[in-house]
Parts: C-alpha cells; structure tokens; sequence
C-alpha cells in the first residue's frame, strides 16, 4: 500500500510542477527553457519530416502503380516515429541545451518554497558554472547509454526478450527522475553517486516521476512545457522528501 501512495506521490509533483511555473516571481525563469523546448521540437520536426519526405520520393520512385498506398503508410509511420524519436532525443538534447536555465530556475524554485535566498553570485561565477552543469547532464546521458545499450540487446536475448520492453520502460523512467532530480542536487552540491543512492533509498517515488514525466513528453503541445514543468516539480520533490526524511 506504501509502495503505491509513494508511486502516485511521485507522479502528482508533476502535477504540482505545473502550478509553480506559473507563480509570480518564477514565470520570467521558464521563458528561456521553453525557448529551448519549442526551438529544438520545431527544428526536429521538419529534419526528420525532410528525411522521410526525401525517402518517400525515393521509395515511390521504385514501386509500381499498385503499391502505391505503401506512400500514406509511411506518413503515418512518418508521425508514429516521430514521437518515439521525440521522448528520447527532445528530452535529451533539451536538458542539455537548456541546461544553464533549468539550474537557475530550480534555484529560483526552491526560494520560492523555503524563503531561503541562495548564496550570492557574481556574473563571472554564474558563467564559471554553466560548464559544470551541462557536464553533469552528459554524465547522465553517458550512464543512460552505456546502460540503454544492454537493455536493447536484451530484445534478441530468447526468453528473457519478453521482460524486455517492461526493464526498457522502467529504466527510462528512471533516467528521466535521475535527469530533473540533478537541478536541485547539483544546487546543493549532492554528487551524481549520492544522488543515485538518495533515489534508490525512494525507488517508488522516483519511479512515479519518471513516469509523470513520459507521460506528458508525448502529449503534443504539453510536452513543450515539460522541461520547467519537471525541474519545478523535481525541487518541490526533493525538498519534500529531504525534510521529511523520506
């Protein structure tokens, strides 16, 4: 019963992530990860409409009249791909471009629940870190590949193949709790590894986030907000689950 109230747990800060994008005080921080967000899924869209455009040509060129009905399926397939591509490499390249941003508005997050005013900085320490954050999120992505790379060969692996869409599922939920939850750890100087254990010491709850945030990645229009939308309901997360010993 536990495990289920922390799952849901989990999955209703996203929820709360919504409401405090949206607070004064914070709104002004969301602007540039949106920026981001709505940039990199528009530029996407039409690479990846190019490609398949150009191979649609290509392909028609070699089918006979009868066949030409494979041409719509590849459309359609065209928009299936898409939001599959979309979970994993949007949520990718955004976290990392958007980086900087997403670090500042956790900060500002956090002093927007606690009151608590984060240590002053200069413009030139401001500058110092942003190497430093976006390092830390290639780290992540390093962790997630080196270990996505065995999953996947789990699906020609007989028998065990059929475990293997259910160990895909659950491991990118955790990437993507491992991804936002870094924003409020990193402001707080928690390393990768600690942060590893924090999370495995509230697998539940950090398997709902990562679910919650799947799950709105491939809500169209929504998912351009999910950037802000996690790193706010990651903090709310962390703060809650720190002091509450959780």
């Amino acid at each position: 019963m536990r495990v289920m109230r922390d799952f849901f747990r989990g999955m209703h800060y996203l929820w709360m992530g919504f409401g405090l994008i949206f607070k004064p005080g914070l709104k002004r921080f969301v602007v540039m990860p949106v920026c981001v967000n709505i940039l990199l899924f528009v530029g996407l869209f039409f690479l990846f409409r190019h490609v398949v455009h150009e191979f649609n040509l290509w392909f028609n060129h070699f089918l006979p009249v009868w066949l030409f009905w494979l041409g719509a399926f590849i459309w359609g397939l065209f928009f299936f791909s898409f939001f599959l591509l979309f979970v994993y490499t949007f949520v990718m390249l955004g976290n990392i471009l958007a980086a900087p941003f997403n670090s500042l508005l956790a900060e500002k997050v956090a002093y927007y629940l606690t009151g608590e005013r984060p240590k002053p900085s200069s413009v030139f320490e401001n500058i110092k870190a942003v190497p430093r954050v976006i390092g830390r999120q290639l780290s992540i992505l390093g962790y997630y590949l080196s270990r996505a790379l065995l999953i996947l060969m789990l699906f020609w692996v007989p028998v065990v193949q059929v475990a293997a869409p259910f160990l895909w599922f659950l491991f990118n939920a955790w990437y993507m709790t491992l991804t936002y939850m870094d924003y409020p750890a990193e402001n707080r100087q928690v390393s990768l590894t600690e942060l590893r254990l924090w999370l495995s010491q509230r697998r539940a709850m950090s398997l709902g986030f990562g679910v919650g945030v799947i799950v709105i990645s491939i809500i169209p229009v929504v998912n351009c907000l999910l950037v802000p939308v996690a790193v706010a309901a990651a903090v709310s997360c962390w703060l809650d689950a720190s002091s509450g010993g959780r």
